[in-house]
């Protein structure tokens, strides 16, 4: 195929991806058919996985839509014992305010296209598509099997997504590139995990009017979060990854208090329990057991020193990701990027979350690479350069060649 023919495959499923509003459940079916159609038209096999309505309901909470069904598409082709897969997941954020035109219908001007999910990331999947295509019409069937995923609900933590396609449907490739927008010189190789929690403080319950019938919990709560934080803080001040950070700020743990307050919710009493939310950013380099058990053994410290009765309640964890940068794949993946681009990649790893854990945790190296600029995601006026899902398809498609060709020590 032609540039210009490339260039207008990359733009019409770009475009039309964009008018699919799938945010929480919404358009999902629609969308998948829409790009099992794509690519039925040259002949490429496709396969659509419906995640179980029961697997939904005891994973997604209320407020996701759980009722709403969940669709993974894989597409191969070639043949072989190895496996490369490109991941890309098709949900997107709600489109918030402050848009110049409708979020999802897309605008066109010269090499700009404007919508909801321009950048994050359906213009990686549209550069995952292009590439797919340009491979299949040069007639020549692949030592390797060069698979696609397209997944929902990463924006909601991916579990009914890339994680029921990796732990429940058994995927196991032999690498991953996600096509999450990382700007055309830059490749994530991993991200940052988290530990959210509720910290608690207990006292005695009473009325307001009597206030020395009852021990004050909120206060009590000022007192041991100020103490807690301080420590805690310092204990991990000098504790700084190995590795390149996006915003090199990242590259040390942190926690972040407050974002949600627990209190009984009447003015007229003496409150009993009072509590605060903990945001915990792990660096690559620790393990999320490690940290619970680190807050859990500080917090039996402040308690007992302050004698201030305490409790931590875990919410939610997510392991950090991370592929070694030395990893042969991923420097032959750098060497065909600085040969499209002129540019050596940097080698970084996200602030953020993404998919890359599910496959890290299992072993199976995975990185980040697609066009868009990171600093649009999530916001007004979304948007992304044609010409960038083009070049990262061009990359896509030489990797996909080189693939066959590299030898790994196991």
């Amino acid at each position: 195929m032609t540039i210009s023919q490339i260039y207008e495959i990359a733009k019409k499923i770009l475009v039309d991806s964009i008018k699919f509003p799938t945010v929480l459940g919404e358009a999902y079916e629609d969308m998948i058919d829409y790009y099992r159609e794509q690519l039925s038209e040259y002949g490429i096999h496709v396969t659509i996985h419906r995640v179980p309505d029961e697997f939904l309901r005891k994973t997604l909470p209320r407020e996701f839509n759980p009722e709403k069904p969940r669709f993974i598409l894989l597409a191969r082709i070639g043949n072989g014992e190895k496996v490369l897969q490109f991941n890309g997941h098709y949900d997107v954020v709600s489109p918030g305010e402050g848009w110049e035109m409708p979020p999802f219908e897309p605008v066109v001007r010269d090499d700009l296209v404007y919508g909801r999910g321009a950048t994050d990331m359906k213009g990686g999947i549209a550069s995952i598509l292009t590439a797919l295509i340009s491979l299949v019409q040069e007639r020549r069937e692949p030592s390797v099997i060069i698979e696609v995923a397209l997944v929902p609900d990463e924006e909601i933590g991916g579990r009914t997504g890339t994680g029921y396609l990796v732990n429940e449907l058994g995927s196991r490739p032999d690498y991953v590139i996600i096509a999450e927008p990382s700007g055309l010189d830059n490749m994530y190789i991993g991200h940052r995990g988290n530990v959210w929690g509720i910290i608690r403080v207990h006292g005695k319950q009473a009325h307001g009017s009597a206030p020395w019938l009852g021990d004050n919990a909120f206060e009590k709560m000022l007192v041991f979060a100020q103490e807690f934080l301080k420590r805690y803080r310092e204990r991990v001040s000098s504790r700084k990854s190995n590795y390149l950070y996006e915003d090199e700020r990242a590259a040390y743990p942190t926690i972040t208090p407050g974002g949600l307050l627990i209190a009984p919710g009447s003015i007229n009493i003496v409150p009993g329990t009072a509590g605060f939310s903990i945001d915990r950013r792990l660096i690559v380099e620790e393990r999320v057991e490690d940290v619970i058990g680190e807050i859990q053994e500080l917090l039996g410290q402040v308690s007992r020193e302050l004698n201030i009765d305490s409790s931590f309640t875990l919410v939610e964890s997510s392991p950090p990701a991370f592929t070694p940068p030395d990893n042969k794949y991923t420097q032959i993946l750098g060497e065909i990027i600085r040969k499209n681009t002129g540019r050596e990649p940097r080698k970084t790893i996200c602030i953020g979350g993404l998919d890359l854990r599910y496959y890290t945790i299992k072993g199976i190296p995975a990185v980040s690479y697609g066009p868009g600029e990171v600093g649009l995601a999530h916001k007004p006026n979304e948007h992304i350069r044609i010409s960038d899902v083009v070049r990262v398809s061009k990359i896509y498609v030489d990797f996909a060649k080189r693939f066959e060709k590299i030898q790994v020590d196991t």
